[in-house]
This record gives structure tokens, sequence and C-alpha cells, in this order.
């Protein structure tokens, strides 16, 4: 069932009030022989079954869509949202109220009735008509970055009888979400500094070769090893034939965000800079995506399950930058967090091949130790640093905390 309804509590008092007026009407009326007494009571029994009646079956037939919907939007952008009700009942609903809440990451200026701090509230006069639609369109624009969904929805009407309120409380989970990405920051000075190993990326020109991979063959020469000698090429075509290989790079990124700062006595807490870090966060994964680079994100934000932090897979295009941007708008800054050294330990872990670590947020001991020891072997390890003038990408880690 969509929805719980309510009636005002001074409904029940007047029935109660009417029929109590009706026995005493009756018992005067047999009493001192009024005959004409007959006609009142007559008229508040009907007033009070007509009335309960109504109270029984209207709203019944109203239902609210819900289908699932999400509207993804950076800052600044606009959506429109449709609330389409429809009663199927033979009796119009006239002078109706929908109410609803939605968290302050996204504004809509028509319809606001009253500003909160953490949601807003929102009421649209709605008269329903007998056996039909009516949709209110409301443009909501993105104020913040956050994930926000329409909740609290109710509706509210006069009684045609009697003109009490009646509210109907909606039951489900209103599946309408609203994600805000982070307006992105530009990072100063990212170039074609990329760690370049073998990989599934095609080139023509690579030091690197997939040798599952054969594009052919061409003529022998002395640098060329024994083993890669095509011996049916160079028996067909009379002369030694050496094996080519297609050519690769590897370009993946493994962007580590560290969204907790530390006091001097060594206590943790998110990070004040949360936003500016999520916003350069969201340049680089613009950026990787436009190149067609791979890359996977770290978070040390606590989660249950494995891994305990919040992790994305490395992939590719506009799915893993979708993904990536929504995990990045999901954070809040009251979770809670786990310690930078555990999850760069897991990390550790997982670095089967050479990357770029590109690391975002505060350095601290624990990063110059895992960043060094990935430096050391073989990987490029960069970190973004806020500068007077913007974010800016620096190759290192070890001189922000004087080692």
């Amino acid at each position: 069932m969509q929805w719980t309804k309510s009636l005002e509590t001074r409904v029940k008092e007047l029935y109660d009030i009417l029929i109590a007026f009706a026995i005493v009407l009756f018992l005067s009326s047999i009493i001192f022989n009024r005959p004409f007494i007959f006609m009142i009571i007559g008229a508040l029994v009907a007033f009070i079954v007509i009335s309960k009646i109504y109270d029984r079956h209207i709203g019944k037939q109203l239902s609210l869509e819900n289908k699932q919907r999400t509207y993804r939007l950076f800052p600044g952008e606009t959506a429109e949202v449709s609330v389409p009700l429809t009663n199927s009942s033979r009796l119009p609903i006239i002078n109706g109220r929908l109410q609803f809440r939605v968290g302050n990451g996204v504004l809509g200026e028509r319809f606001l009735k009253l500003e909160e701090k953490t949601e807003n509230l929102y009421e649209i006069p709605m008269t329903l008509v007998s056996k039909g639609e009516t949709k209110a369109t409301i443009p909501f624009s993105a104020q913040k970055r956050g994930v926000t969904r329409i909740n609290h929805v109710r509706y509210h009407f006069p009684h045609l009888i009697n003109f009490a309120s009646i509210s109907l409380f909606f039951n489900p989970l209103y599946k309408t979400e609203f994600i805000v990405y982070p307006t992105p920051l530009i990072v100063h000075g990212v170039k074609e500094q990329f760690y370049t190993s073998m990989g599934s990326q095609r080139t023509n020109f690579s030091p690197f070769e997939d040798i599952l991979s054969p594009e052919g063959t061409r003529d022998y020469v002395h640098s060329d090893p024994f083993h890669r000698i095509h011996w049916k090429a160079s028996a067909k075509k009379q002369t030694l034939q050496t094996k080519v290989f297609e050519k690769n790079w590897e370009f993946t990124y493994s962007f580590v965000i560290n969204i907790t700062s530390e006091t001097r006595l060594g206590n943790t807490y998110t990070s004040k800079q949360l936003e500016s870090i999520l916003s350069q966060v969201t340049y680089m994964c613009q950026m990787a995506t436009e190149k067609g680079y791979p890359y996977e994100v770290f978070i040390n934000l606590s989660k249950p399950g494995n891994p305990p932090y919040y992790y994305l897979y490395e992939g590719t295009g506009n799915k893993q930058l979708r993904e990536a941007l929504e995990l990045i708008a999901r954070i809040r800054a009251d979770e809670m967090t786990i310690p930078i050294r555990r999850m760069l330990h897991r990390v550790d872990q997982t670095l089967y091949k050479p990357k770029t670590i590109v690391f975002f947020g505060e350095l601290n001991s624990d990063v110059v130790e895992y960043g060094g020891r990935w430096k050391s072997n073989g990987m490029r390890v960069f970190h973004v640093k806020e500068i007077e003038g913007g974010a800016t990408l620096i190759e290192g880690v070890g001189q922000e905390v004087g080692v």
C-alpha cells in the first residue's frame, strides 16, 4: 500500500459530539413528543455516515509514480523533475498540497516553502481531477557535491464534507536520487609524465612487445636473437625471417587519496581541504579518461567488506569516469576513516605491475615511506600540492615532510 492515511484528531471528537447530540435529540423527541426533531437527527446521522464513508475510501485510489530516476549533475547544472499523481477515483481532490523534503545539495526555487540547515521543504498546490493524472514539474539546480533524494513525501487536502485536514503519507522509498559531482579543480603540471612499461595499449614506437600478439615477419639481422627466427617463413622466402610482435605501452594511474589530517599528537580527523582534494581527483579522472588511460582509486574511508576502504577497480572509458565521480560524490565528511598506513599496506600488495602513483591530500611519514619504496621499485610517484595559484602535480613525496 502506497499511502498511510491520517485524519485530524478533532474529526473523531466531532463525530463523538454529533453522535451524543443525536442521542440527546432522539430522547428529547420521545419524551416531549416532538416528531420534527427526527428530521434533524436524520440529517446528523446522514452527515456522519457520509463523512465516514468518505474517510474510508478517499485516497485509496491515489498513486504516485515511483520509477528509479537518477540525476547526475555538476554544480550549476539543472534537472527538470516531474512528479505525476494519478487519481483513479470518481471523486476529485480539491485544494491539495504535495509536500516533500530534499537535501540542500540541490535547490528548486519554485515551490520552495522552507529552507533548513540540511534539507529544504517544498510544497506544490495540486488539485487532482477524477479519473486522471496531474503532473507538476520542478527545476532543481545542483548546489554542491553530494548525494540526496526526495523523501518524506506527503499529500494534504481538506475533507470534502467536514473540511478537516486529511494527510496521506507515502510509505515506499521514493526512488528519485540526485548525484552532484565535485567541480573539477585544474591540476597544473599534468603533462606526458606517465610511467611506460609493457602493457596492453598498442603503439608504433615502444621498447616493449607483446609476444602473444604476432604482427608478421621481417628480414633477419645479426642483432636478432636466434629464437626469434620464423623457420616456416624463412623456408618459404629462402632467406632468414624474424618474428615481429605488436608494440605496446602501459599507462596506468593509481590515485591514492588521503582525506585525513594529523595533529601533532598523532590524532586524525577529516581534512578541512576535503572538497578541494576531491575536486583535484575529479580533474585527474577526467584527464585520464580523455587520454584513454586506465586508472584506479583508493580512498582511506572505512567501509564494511573487503577491501575495508573505498576502492574503484582499474578501468577506462566513460563508464569508469561515471563510477569514479559517483564514488567521490558519495563521500561524507562525517564518515569513519581508516589509518592511511593500513590502506597503503593493502595498496602495496596490489601493485603487481608498474604504475604511476599519484597521492592526494596530506603527506605524512607513512606516505613518504611507501612512496619511496614504490619509486625504488621502478614506479613514478607524484603528489598534488596546493600552492599559490592552484594545485600542482609534483614528482616525489619526500620534500613535503623534510626527508
